[in-house]
């Protein structure tokens, strides 16, 4: 194969899914996910007018969720 002076990387693909599928797949409504979205809460690559949100983006909001938050200048916090 030529490369022509280029170099090639592989790149690895992660399935993007569209807010429907995550809203699917969370148990909650395509509306919720557009939500979370402009919260802040769920990141998302934007094509155009589109929307789309890769595996790992949702494993990161799922972690950021549950996360138990301790205050530390209270005694016993945890």
């Amino acid at each position: 194969m030529r490369t022509f002076g280029y170099t090639y990387e592989r790149i690895n693909m992660e399935k993007l899914y569209t807010p429907a599928e995550v809203a699917r797949h969370m148990g909650v409504t395509r509306e919720t996910v557009y939500s979370m979205i402009s919260r802040g809460q769920l990141d998302a690559f934007r094509f155009g007018r589109s929307r789309r949100i890769s595996e790992q983006q949702i494993r990161e909001s799922m972690s950021r969720r549950y996360q138990v938050v301790i205050d530390a200048t209270q005694p016993n916090a945890a």
